[in-house]
């Protein structure tokens, strides 16, 4: 049954890997590309032509407890000749959500003998290292659904006693005794050796073919026992649920006339539907990516370097660091509570979103999320049946968010019953409506630039010198504001910034990594250095290209390496240009100008270690012509009361589309559009530049 909702794959080394024929990205010119993004709240769909026009736009309601519906929806409403034969790029953060949530396989897990507790034992270090009640995160797998198996292998791969398969039968029985869907095998030092996996793998295949099955050494080919393991645990929980809302999703496009389906990456690149489907785990930050990815288009568009992006949606803020059009990208990634060892940009998420729930704690402070009114029932002010007043209702409350406007007048807000919902946090703190509405909009703000900090000040980079790009349903109401705080004097806010992270779709290419640990002195190196290890890789990734039926010519290669000096305990990533032929000193002398950048010193005469060597290989989709704001001048302006400083002020209200190009208004402002809306305030001033942005710069 399990096998049946897979769909049609190969099994190799216990992993599905798409058809060898499957492409990866349609190139046939004049196709039609829809991007359609899965947010918390809404689901954004945008169609484009090859010539940058803006064929057709679409924003729904989310369906958290169908995801594909909110997407059938979507597509429904467009006019069919516009959906025939066109190529669907999805993101998503269903994967997410499934493991928040836990709704995933039952699964079990395979370890070596005498590491059935590697997921009970985790780390010593504490989210909350203060926390009298603190908790560990609960592990995926209990112990009594760890099984062991005997074999041991050393550091560098040496078998220091052979596989048992008549252990591995009975384990593998243990587990399918007990019910489980999927099974995770994680051995000790598979990383370096994965053949004894890779066996397990094919004694599952041939005598237990209703499991799928995860190899720790191909989800996450790196050292570390407890990451490794977890990262395998989750990609085995999240595949089974993850291939079938693809499948399910594919079959519900076909239907509609779509010819593809590709899904964006955690790491900013795109494969196809059955491909994400193999490796669930790549999903993890789909939807948040494809947002960075538009950023990037936008930025580079404008002749723009360093940017911080800021997509503020309805259930929480996502904000990321891009340095001349790459993101930053981490594989040190924490996933309600369990560490992920996989590629993904590199993104900071804060519970405050425009459906952030406003609340009053235990101690009578005021507070904004991170609980959520989600999509359903949503801010009170939409009218869906929410009673718990939220950022949006605060907006409304402010003067901000006009019922007439909203969505471009598709949706109609209710603001008496935003301003009731906030009355009784109003009454309880002494406070005016008023007053409430705006200090919930200002802790919104402040959280937001307290994780641009995270991403730039604390890691040594100057925030005051970056360009802040938001977009989102809500980021523009609060992009000037939070620049504000941060020492921010520029802010880009993209065409149809609703829609931003259905743009990022359509402009990303094929991404994929490859990985392994070889811990080793750099000073220990033989005469060849790592061109073997280098060379291992770059072999692997022709056989993945030539499965992808993508030509190598059309492929970029770049190897990187996790380096650190002896004695410590955490890596960072260096490039390594002209991989093959580099020296040891060559290597240590990156490494120590990287960790100056980084840390503000550098140790030049202190031993070096490679950790990991990695190998990125992406193939970057033909440039595309980005969409701009249609202009009218006739769109009417208005001017109305809003709340500013505790006080009402006057605001002009104007279309976006009113907006020539080189037009300014000055603050206080607010500038809507049928995705998003924009606010001035005083004190700032909105421009339009020669690509249609807005560009907000303190006056």
């Amino acid at each position: 049954m399990l096998r049946k909702a897979l769909g049609a794959r190969r099994r190799c080394c216990g992993r599905w890997r798409p058809r060898a024929t499957e492409p990866v990205l349609s190139t046939k010119e004049g196709t039609l590309r829809i991007g359609v993004e899965c947010g918390g709240t809404f689901t954004d769909l945008a169609v484009l032509d090859d010539d940058g026009v803006l064929r057709a736009t679409g924003k729904v309601f989310s369906t958290p407890s169908s995801p594909d519906q909110a997407v059938t929806t979507g597509l429904t409403g467009l006019d069919p000749q516009l959906r025939e034969e066109a190529v669907l790029l999805h993101g998503s953060t269903v994967a997410t959500n499934a493991l928040i949530e836990r709704k995933g396989a039952r699964v079990g897990l395979v370890v070596t003998r005498g590491f059935r507790d590697v997921l009970e034992l985790q780390r010593q270090d504490r989210t909350s290292m203060y926390d009298l009640s603190y908790r560990k995160p609960e592990p995926l797998v209990p112990r009594e659904r760890v099984v062991e198996v005997t074999e041991r292998l050393d550091r560098s791969g040496a078998v220091l006693e052979p596989l048992d398969e008549d252990s591995v039968r009975g384990a593998l029985s243990t587990l399918a005794e007990s019910g489980v869907d999927a099974v995770a095998v994680s051995l000790l030092h598979s990383y370096a050796a994965p053949a004894h996996e890779r066996r397990i793998a094919e004694i599952a295949a041939a005598e237990f073919p209703e499991l799928v099955v995860s190899l720790s050494s191909d989800c996450a080919r790196e050292f570390r026992e407890y990451e490794r393991t977890t990262t395998t645990t989750i990609d085995a929980f999240l595949r089974p649920r993850i291939s079938r809302y693809l499948s399910d999703l594919e079959d519900s496009a076909r239907e509609l006339g779509v010819s593809e389906l590709h899904v964006m990456q955690s790491n900013g690149g795109m494969v196809p539907a059955r491909a994400a489907g193999s490796a669930p785990l790549s999903m993890l930050r789909s939807g948040p990516a494809a947002g960075v990815a538009g950023a990037i288009a936008v930025a580079q568009n404008a002749g723009i370097g360093g940017i911080v992006t800021m997509d503020m949606g309805g259930t929480s803020t996502d904000v990321a660091v891009v340095h001349d059009g790459r993101p930053e990208l981490t594989t040190e990634v924490v996933a309600d509570g369990l560490p992920v060892r996989v590629p993904m940009v590199d993104i900071t998420a804060v519970g405050a979103g425009g459906g952030s729930l406003v609340a009053i704690d235990s101690g009578g402070l005021l507070t904004v999320g991170p609980r959520s009114a989600g999509a359903d029932p949503g801010p009170v002010c939409y009218g869906r049946g929410g009673t718990q007043p939220t950022v949006t209702d605060a907006n409304v409350v402010r003067g901000l968010l006009r019922p007439e406007t909203f969505l471009g007048g598709r949706h109609t807000l209710h603001t008496e019953a935003a301003r009731e919902s906030l009355r009784p946090l109003a009454e309880q703190l002494g406070r005016s409506i008023e007053q409430l509405a705006e200090d919930a909009f200002r802790l919104a703000s402040v959280a937001m630039a307290g994780a641009i900090r995270v991403t730039t000040t604390e890691r040594g980079h100057d925030v005051e010198s970056y360009t802040l790009v938001a977009y989102g349903g809500a980021g523009p109401l609060h992009a000037a504001t939070v620049a504000e705080d941060l020492g921010m004097g520029r802010v880009i806010i993209p065409p149809h910034a609703g829609l931003a992270s259905a743009y990022g779709l359509l402009t990303a290419g094929f991404r994929r990594e490859f990985s392994f640990t070889q811990l080793t002195d750099l000073d220990a190196l033989p005469p060849e250095g790592l061109a073997p290890a280098l060379d291992n890789l770059r072999a692997t990734a022709e056989e993945h290209l030539r499965e992808q039926a993508i030509p190598r010519h059309d492929a970029t290669f770049a190897f990187s390496a996790d380096m650190r000096y002896r004695g410590q305990g955490f890596e960072m990533p260096v490039d390594l240009p002209n991989a093959g032929a580099t020296t040891a000193e060559e290597f240590a002398e990156a490494f120590h100008r990287a960790h100056d950048r980084r840390y503000g010193h550098a140790e030049s005469g202190r031993a070096v270690q490679v950790v990991t060597v990695r190998l990125t290989v992406t193939r970057p989709r033909p440039a595309l012509v980005l969409p701009k704001v249609d202009i009218d001048p006739a769109q009417p302006v208005a001017v109305q009361p809003i709340i500013e400083g505790g006080v009402a002020l006057d605001a002009t209200f104007r279309s976006r589309r009113s907006l020539a190009i080189g037009t300014k208004q000055a603050g206080p402002a607010v500038l809507e559009d049928g995705t998003s809306t924009t606010f001035v305030p005083t004190g700032w001033t909105a421009h339009v530049d020669e690509h249609t942005n807005l560009v907000l710069e303190r006056s």
